[in-house]
C-alpha cells in the first residue's frame, strides 16, 4: 500500500512579482547579495525577485528581528453565559431546525406546524405539511426544507416563512441543507448529496451508502460535508464533483459543521470533545473542549462560534467560541432531558431549540464590527540555507474591522515551536532559524489588526535542508520496515512567479515508482509501505519550465527486527534478529543493573544471557545500526 501525503495546492500565483519583472528582465534568476546586519548576524542573498524597493529592506530587518505585534483584545463577552428560556408555542413541537432571515426566526421539527417569532422570545405556531422537517434554509427567495424520513411530503417551501406548501421533492433521510454560490445543497444519513439551483429541480451528486452524512456548510468558495460514519470530510469547489479527505481517525463521529471567522469547525457527537478546524478543508486541526459533551447543532455569529447538545446531568450542553479552538460554556434553565437539537444565529442573537419544545436564546451586547482578519490566503517560501525556513504570507481577503498591521508565522514539528513577525509590506516575510535539517515541521500564519490575530491558515509542510538542489533522500540511512518508509522530496525549482511545476515529481524507490506535486515550498513526502528488506536505492526525476532534473541516487537500507519471546525467565537466553541491516548491534538499556552491547552474527542474530535480573519486571532494549535506533523491544522477565 503507497501514499502520498498530505495532500498539497499549487501557490496561490505572485503575478505582483511578474509585473515588477517583466521590464527588467536583466533581474530575472539573479541573486542580489546584500548584507544587513542584524544583531550578531547577517542576512545574506536575498533573491532580486523578491526585493521591490528599500522599504521592503527594511521591513526585513524588522521581520528578521521579530517585531513584536499588539495584543489581543477581548471584544466581547461568551454568548453562552445569559441563556434564557423562551415563551415557546402551545402545543409545543418536536424542534430539530432553525433559522434566521430578514428579521424573521422560523423553528421546524417533527409534525405538521412551524413556530414564528420576531425576537427569539416570543413565539407563535402556523400549520405546515406534515413531515419529519430536520433541516431549513434559506435562499434564491425562499425557505427550503427537506424531510429526514421517506413516507409522507419530502419537501416544503414558502416565501415568507409563515404559509408552507409540500412539494414531491427528493426521498432521502435528509440531514442537513445550505446556501452557497447560488446553489442548495444538501446531505443524507444514507449517504446521499444533491443540488439544485431553483428547490425545485434536484440532481444527485454523490451516493455512497457507508456514509452518514450529518451537516453541510459553505465558505472558502466550497461546501464541506462531514461524516458520521466513516470520520471524512466531503468537498466541493463547485457543489457538483466532491473529494473526501479523512479529518482525523476513522470513525470519527462528526455531527456538525458550520464557517465562520475564515474557517470551517467541526464538532463530533461521540463525548469525546473532538473539535477539528481548517481554512480549506483539506488539513485540518484538531481540539478538544472540555467537559466532553455530545453536539448536535452549530453556529457562527457577532465573532463566536455556538453549539448545542444533550443536556447530561450537570454538563453544560450550550457552549462557545471566539475561533473554534478554545470552548467554555453554561448550562440553560431547562430539564435536565432536554436535548438540544439545533441552533442558529440573527440579530445580535443567538436562539437553540430542543426536540421537546423548549426554545433558548441569548442577545449579545458585544461590537460585532470589532473583528479579527481572516487567515492569509497562503504561506509559502523556500530554503535559504540549513536550519533556516524563509516564509511568505499572502494578505487575507477580508482584513476584518480593522487594518491589517502585522503577520506571525509558526513552525513546529510537534516538539520545537518558533515564531517569527512580520510588518505589513509589499509580501510579508521572516526568516525562521535554529531548526534542524530533514525533520518536517508544519508551518501556520495569522493575520493581526487592532482586534487580535486570524485563525491560523492550515498547516503546510516543509523540510529545512543545507542544498538547495534536487535531492531524494530518508531522514537516516536505515529505517524500520515495521512503519513506512518516508522519502523526503527538496530542492524543486519554482518559475519567477514563485510557481512550482505543474508536472509531477516521480520518485523511484528501487523498482516502485510514486509520484507528487510539489508543495508551496517545493518539497514533497512519500510514504512506501511494506518496502523490501535490504538496501535500496531512491532518486526523483521531473521536468519544469523546459528543464529536466535529476537528483543524485542515495540509499536507505530497510531492517526488520524480531524478539524470540517477549515473555522470558530469569536466566533464559533473549534471541533477537535483525534482518536487512548494515552493522546492527544489540544496546541494552536498562536491563537489570546490567549495561552491554551485543554485537550480531554474520547472520544478523544475537541473543543475550539474562541473568540475575530484579524480577518480575519490565525492561527494554534498544536495537542500534551504526547508531541509528531501529527498535525498542519490551521484555518481560520473570522467575
Amino acid at each position: 500500500m503507497t501514499a502520498v501525503f498530505p495532500a498539497v495546492k499549487r501557490p496561490v500565483s505572485r503575478a505582483s512579482n511578474w509585473e515588477l519583472l517583466k521590464n527588467r528582465r536583466e533581474l530575472r534568476g539573479a541573486v542580489l547579495k546584500i548584507h544587513l546586519r542584524v544583531g550578531d548576524r547577517f542576512v545574506r542573498k536575498i533573491p532580486a525577485f523578491r526585493l521591490k524597493t528599500s522599504a521592503t529592506i527594511t521591513a526585513l530587518v524588522a521581520a528578521a528581528c521579530l517585531v513584536a505585534l499588539p495584543a489581543h483584545v477581548a471584544t466581547a463577552s461568551s454568548p453562552s453565559s445569559a441563556w434564557t428560556m423562551a415563551s415557546v408555542p402551545s402545543p409545543t413541537g418536536h424542534w430539530h431546525a432553525v433559522d434566521h432571515v430578514g428579521g424573521l426566526w422560523i423553528a421546524l421539527g417533527y409534525g405538521a406546524h412551524v413556530a414564528i417569532s420576531r425576537d427569539g422570545s416570543t413565539w407563535a405556531e402556523h400549520p405546515a405539511p406534515a413531515g419529519s422537517w430536520q433541516t431549513v434554509v434559506y435562499g434564491n427567495g425562499r425557505f427550503v426544507a427537506l424531510s429526514s424520513v421517506g413516507a409522507g411530503a419530502h419537501e416544503m417551501m414558502s416565501t415568507n416563512g409563515v404559509s408552507w406548501t409540500a412539494l414531491d421533492g427528493p426521498a432521502g433521510a435528509w440531514t442537513s441543507i445550505t446556501f452557497g454560490a447560488g446553489r442548495f445543497e444538501a446531505v443524507s444519513s444514507i449517504g446521499q448529496i444533491i443540488t439544485s439551483t431553483d428547490a425545485v429541480h434536484w440532481t444527485p451528486t454523490w451516493v455512497h451508502s457507508k456514509f452518514h452524512f450529518t451537516s453541510i456548510a459553505y465558505g472558502n468558495g466550497r461546501f464541506i460535508a462531514v461524516d458520521n460514519a466513516q470520520g471524512d470530510v466531503l468537498i466541493s469547489l463547485n457543489g457538483i464533483s466532491w473529494s473526501f479527505y479523512p479529518i482525523t481517525t476513522a470513525g470519527q463521529h462528526w455531527s456538525a459543521v458550520t464557517f465562520g471567522d475564515g474557517n470551517f469547525v467541526a464538532v463530533d457527537n461521540s463525548q469525546s470533545g473532538v473539535v477539528a478546524t481548517s481554512v480549506l478543508g483539506y488539513v485540518w486541526t484538531t481540539h478538544r473542549h472540555s467537559p466532553a459533551q455530545k453536539i448536535a447543532g452549530m453556529a457562527y455569529g457577532c465573532n463566536s462560534f455556538v453549539a448545542a447538545g444533550p443536556e447530561q446531568g450537570s454538563t453544560s450542553n450550550l457552549f462557545s467560541s471566539s475561533t473554534g479552538a478554545s470552548w467554555h460554556g453554561a448550562a440553560t434553565p431547562a430539564a435536565a432531558a432536554s436535548d438540544w437539537t439545533a441552533v442558529a444565529y440573527g440579530a445580535f442573537r443567538f436562539v437553540a431549540v430542543a426536540s421537546d419544545g423548549r426554545i433558548a436564546s441569548t442577545h449579545l451586547s458585544a461590537n460585532c464590527a470589532s473583528t479579527t482578519p481572516l487567515a492569509p490566503q497562503d504561506v509559502s517560501g523556500n530554503l535559504p540555507t540549513g536550519g533556516q525556513v524563509w516564509t511568505y504570507m499572502h494578505p487575507p481577503l477580508s482584513a476584518g474591522g480593522a487594518p491589517v498591521d502585522g503577520y506571525r508565522v509558526t513552525i513546529t514539528n510537534g516538539t520545537l515551536t518558533r515564531q517569527c513577525h512580520a510588518a505589513v509590506y509589499y509580501q510579508p516575510n521572516c526568516i525562521i532559524s535554529g531548526l534542524t535539517d530533514h525533520q518536517v515541521y508544519q508551518v501556520t500564519t495569522q493575520a493581526h489588526n487592532r482586534f487580535g490575530y486570524s485563525v491560523p491558515s492550515d498547516p503546510q509542510f516543509v523540510i529545512p535542508v543545507g542544498s538547495r538542489s534536487l535531492s531524494a533522500v530518508t531522514a537516516t540511512p536505515v529505517v524500520m520496515n515495521s512503519a513506512p518508509t518516508v522519502v523526503q522530496v527538496t530542492g524543486v525549482v519554482a518559475n519567477g512567479q514563485g510557481i512550482y511545476p505543474q508536472s509531477w515529481v516521480s520518485v523511484h524507490f528501487g523498482g516502485q515508482r510514486f509520484s507528487c506535486q510539489p508543495s508551496p515550498f517545493g518539497e514533497c513526502l512519500i510514504r512506501v509501505s511494506a518496502a523490501r528488506i535490504g538496501p535500496t536505492s531512491v532518486s526523483a526525476t521531473y521536468t519544469g519550465y523546459g528543464r529536466s532534473y535529476s537528483s543524485p541516487i542515495s540509499h536507505v537500507t530497510v531492517a526488520a527486527v524480531t524478539l524470540s519471546s517477549s515473555n522470558v525467565a530469569a536466566k533464559h537466553a533473549l534471541i533477537v534478529t535483525v534482518r536487512g541491516a548494515v552493522a546492527a548491534s544489540i544496546a541494552h538499556a536498562n536491563f537489570g543493573a546490567k549495561n552491554f552491547q551485543r554485537h550480531l552474527d554474520g547472520n544478523g542474530s544475537g541473543s543475550i544471557q539474562v541473568s540475575s535480573p530484579t524480577i518480575p519486571a519490565k525492561y527494554f532494549l534498544t536495537v542500534q545500526d551504526d547508531g541509528v535506533s531501529l527498535d525498542k523491544l519490551a521484555v518481560f522477565v520473570h522467575g
